[in-house]
């Protein structure tokens, strides 16, 4: 993968929009659509695309009535009124890594051995690893100006100071991105950080995601959204190993107000594979349930995004983890609708997701909930429920369908029961 590519969207969602229904069924009857079940629209006709339920009239504003037939002929009909549902965007503080090693060609041209002695190019006709980071970075940035929705992003650097020191504010503020790489001045600001770096110094990772946490925790009502660090470094600790554990408590910590944790680990980083696995298990990002995570011996651990295994190549690595990254961050989840005042709260036995592909003959269909399945599996096409049942995440397999559907509609529709995977 040429590295300049970055972290383009492999599906971005183009003119997606999102639209809730809210309804009353005036019914508790039983819809009896299952995977590929039926359903009728009054006064409609066809059924949509898969054996969904065309919805048909209820993408606008407004009222509408839908008839769901269930299996024994009973029906719930319900009295739709629409309101807007947004998906919700990212906010990613990146934590970047410009200490003196990165100086330092990536194997195989210079071992990882041999820049500890000497952090400086072995082959000077070669790219530094700090030059890959940052052409990685900043094609990675400009990339996400197509992501829907549009994210927000900064970026600190550790150190400040040629030594030890590190940020207590981003050195790019955090701000939403405008859509248009060619004159958003948060991406400019961005990739002109990048470009003034000149590594030198320590690696002060404990003080500068303490730092990060802070930031993000204090400032949350700005920053609305799914809260992200992204830590890339090539090394371990230096400037204060004897807090490393105070750091892996305080990621878990972080996870548990919303804050998730990417871990990259690049050429130089072998032995600090078990502080940094433990950092990217503790902040909800490992790379499997089971990954190792047990803090011991240093070099052991394998729940971040490891880029020191031999036979890698760190750009085609790095460029792979950060477009698995957006992957994640930029996922298919919306808030559940908010009841106006006065109304009963929502009935989550009652809410149902409706995808309508792009195209002016294409006609809605359930997105079924999927409980039996991970979300993060390819084969889960469903939904569940996120964040304490305010959030609806569309888990892998429907989401990569949305992404990769430029045109594609998403109604949440309250009020009828949940049409649900047989268990």
């Amino acid at each position: 993968m040429d590295i300049r590519q970055g972290m383009i969207i492999a599906a971005t969602l183009g003119a997606f929009v999102a639209v809730g229904v809210a309804t009353s069924c005036s019914s508790e009857s039983d819809t009896g659509l299952g995977a590929n079940g039926a359903g009728a629209s009054t006064g409609t006709g066809a059924m949509g695309a898969a054996g969904g339920l065309n919805l048909g009239g209820l993408g606008g504003e407004g009222a509408g009535i839908v008839s769901d037939a269930g299996p024994d002929g009973d029906a719930d009909v319900c009295a739709s009124t629409t309101v807007t549902a947004q998906a919700t965007p990212a906010v990613m503080l990146f934590l970047v890594d410009r200490t003196g090693s990165m100086n330092c060609n990536a194997p195989p041209i210079q071992t990882s051995e041999n820049c500890a002695l000497n952090p400086q190019k072995a082959d000077p006709n070669s790219p530094s690893k700090w030059e890959i980071t940052r052409d990685a970075l900043s094609a990675a940035f400009a990339g996400l100006e197509t992501a829907f929705p549009l994210p927000s992003m900064g970026v600190a650097y550790f150190n400040n100071d040629n030594y030890c020191a590190f940020p207590s504010v981003p050195d790019v503020d955090i701000l939403a991105l405008s859509g248009d790489a060619g004159t958003d001045p948060q991406l400019a600001a961005l990739q002109a950080s990048l470009t003034a770096v000149v590594p030198q110094g320590d690696t002060p990772i404990v003080g500068t995601m303490m730092n990060a946490y802070n930031y993000l925790h204090q400032n949350q009502e700005v920053f609305p959204g799914n809260l992200f660090v992204v830590l890339l470094t090539d090394g371990a600790e230096t400037c204060d190993p004897s807090a490393t554990d105070f750091l892996v408590q305080k990621a878990l910590e972080a996870n548990w107000v919303g804050i998730r944790t990417f871990v990259l680990g690049a050429p130089g980083s072998e032995g600090a594979r078990a502080f940094l696995s433990q950092i990217a298990f503790n902040g909800g990002t490992p790379s499997a349930p089971g990954c190792d995570h047990s803090g011991a011996p240093p070099e052991a651990g394998d729940c971040h995004m490891d880029m020191t295994q031999p036979g890698m190549d760190f750009a085609t690595e790095l460029a792979a983890n950060l477009q698995e990254i957006s992957a994640q961050a930029l996922s298919c989840e919306f808030a559940v609708p908010t009841p106006e005042p006065g109304d009963p709260p929502v009935d989550l036995g009652k809410v149902n997701v409706v995808y309508t592909p792009g195209g002016a003959e294409a006609q809605g269909q359930y997105i079924l909930q999927d409980n039996s399945l991970s979300c993060d599996d390819p084969n889960n096409t469903g939904w569940q429920y996120t964040d304490n049942n305010t959030k609806i995440l569309l888990c892998a397999g429907a989401c990569d369908t949305i992404k990769n559907d430029p045109g594609a509609t998403v109604s949440i529709e309250l009020g009828c029961k949940t049409q649900e995977v047989p268990a």
